[in-house]
């Protein structure tokens, strides 16, 4: 199995926020004491006058008592108005109620929506498809004595997608069955699986197989009717050219190069370059170092060199590109530790997979290399457990994708309904791939019947829409593809790194947040063979 690990490395393929006087004569006699009687008459007599009022003030006092105990009775009533007003409120609130029941009473009862599948007499509309069930095909390389078990994933994903489905009411009206092809890491086994699904499913979905080097079947496949319109194949991965350019093939991992191809000589092909530059503009603007090319297959090697290429074109310095194998030891990875120290190198790229990394790495903490002065990275495949599980030699690694990690479920509907339905909290890179391939299937099917009902799903229909998407997400879970060329890569990244045995996203820091910019893609035209030089 390890041996052949490098292959997943192709998979690589996102508050609030007051006085008065007088006078009285007697037969002209002097007296002193009848002078003064008459001043103070008046006085008494004033007293008297005052008398009544006094009188009248005393008779007024029992009033005054009384109004003073009034006047707690008066403070008791204005204390008990504010209670008077809520009351009024209530039965204000009240009435409001009651005028809201009436007007519930007169409107009319929410008419449900109509079931699209229940006035429909459901027909058998084209091959792999009948009143009953949608057949599709996964295909995957699985059971190879060079690497058991490799794509399991794929296929597991499909079933996944389609039990989920199926519970929660079919598409199109029909349930989704699903029959399993095991391609083998075999050419021949690889074709035998693209006629299996001509003539018994509807559409290929999850398709992982390395060695599609002849789609004529597959492109050819006529339909009920006998047109020669191929099979739609809604791939995971794309590799080898023929199946890259296939006119039916929608890859979810994107091939990202130019077609119609012959197969050599130059090809225009889209990297992406996001997360190299966020190493330059946030660690080391001057990066210089090594970059490892897988180079089993012709294949892998010119589905790399782009991206090292690209790398250099915004300003990284590799010394050598070296090839490597699944069959390179541990040991052999130390040509490569002497050229990161001989050069005083800053910079550590595997373009091959999670072992490609843990032989280096491993290597270079034997020969005594200070790891922590080289930025290591890798691609998707090293975004595995069994990475994790190196221990000390993987701590610090990056590593890039194009869709959100696993752990993100609170952030994505899709994400949530993928790990729950697959019931692994770290499933495999190619399980979301197949996943998403049947998401765009699902995707494609209804918006046919929207259009023409659920007699309406043909394979031609399925192809005329898939390649009318122009910004495919996967329900926002993968930055957006566009499948009305090859040529287009998913211009987006998410960057994280190994830290105390766990992926911790770095960038975007905002979890369940995808980088994407045009600025991120680089479009090189080059002959990719020669580019490599061994």
């Amino acid at each position: 199995m390890k041996h052949l690990r490098w292959l997943i490395g192709l998979v690589a393929v996102l508050a609030l926020v007051a006085v008065a006087c007088g006078g009285n004569d007697d037969d002209g006699a002097d007296t002193s004491a009848p002078a003064a009687a008459p001043d103070e008459a008046p006085d008494e007599m004033d007293e008297m006058d005052d008398a009544p009022d006094e009188m009248d003030e005393m008779d007024d006092a029992p009033d005054e008592m009384d109004e003073m105990d009034e006047a707690p009775d008066e403070m008791d009533e204005m204390d008990e108005a504010p209670d008077e007003m809520d009351e009024m409120d209530d039965a204000a609130d009240e009435m409001d109620e009651m005028d809201d029941a009436a007007d519930e009473m007169d409107e009319p009862e929410a008419t449900p929506e109509p079931d699209p599948c229940a006035s429909v007499d459901l027909e058998s509309t084209d091959i792999g498809i009948d009143s009953d069930t949608i057949t599709v095909l996964v295909m995957a390389d699985v059971g190879s004595p060079l690497a058991p078990g490799l794509f399991q994933g794929s296929i597991d994903g499909v079933k996944a997608w389609a039990d989920h489905v199926n519970a929660e009411g079919g598409l199109a009206c029909r349930q989704i069955e699903v029959i399993e092809h095991d391609s083998a890491i075999d050419p021949t086994q690889t074709t035998n699986g693209f006629l299996t699904a001509c003539e018994q499913a509807f559409a290929l979905v999850g398709t992982t197989a390395l060695f599609a080097l002849d789609t004529t079947d597959l492109q050819t496949c006529p339909d009920d009717d006998g047109n020669n319109i191929g099979v739609p194949d809604f791939a995971y991965i794309t590799t080898e050219p023929p199946h890259q350019c296939s006119v039916v093939s929608f890859a979810t991992s994107r091939p990202n190069s130019e077609c119609p191809y012959a197969g050599s000589g130059e090809r225009k092909v889209q990297s992406q370059v996001g997360h190299v530059q966020w190493v330059m503009d946030n660690i080391d603007a001057d990066l210089s170092g090594v970059f490892l090319v897988p180079s089993d297959l012709p294949s892998t090697i010119t589905s790399t060199m782009p991206a090292a290429i690209s790398f250099e074109s915004i300003g990284v310095e590799f010394y050598t590109k070296p090839g490597i194998s699944g069959f390179t030891t541990q040991s052999e990875y130390g040509a490569f530790i002497q050229t990161l120290r001989d050069t005083n190198s800053n910079f550590a790229y595997t373009g091959s997979d999670d072992q490609s990394m843990i032989k280096w790495r491993s290597e270079a903490e034997a020969q005594g290399l200070d790891a922590d002065s080289i930025t290591w990275m890798c691609t998707l495949s090293c975004y595995t457990p069994s990475f994790l599980e190196a221990g000390d030699v993987a701590e610090g690694t990056y590593v890039w994708g194009w869709f959100l990690p696993f752990h993100e479920t609170e952030y994505n509907d899709e994400l949530a309904d993928f790990v729950e339905a697959y019931g692994d909290p770290f499933p495999p890179a190619w399980a979301a791939g197949s996943w998403a391939g049947g998401v765009l299937f699902e995707q494609v099917a209804n918006e046919v019947v929207a259009e023409a009902g659920p007699n309406g799903l043909t394979r031609q229909a399925v192809l005329d829409k898939a390649r009318s998407l122009t910004s495919y997400d996967v329900n926002g879970w993968w930055g957006p593809a566009d499948y009305s060329t090859t040529q287009n890569i998913i211009p987006c990244f998410m960057l994280m790194q190994v830290q105390d045995s766990a992926f911790v996203r770095v960038y975007p820091e905002a979890p369940g947040e995808l980088a994407c910019s045009s600025d991120y893609v680089v479009e090189e035209t080059r002959d990719w063979a020669a580019e490599f030089g061994g």
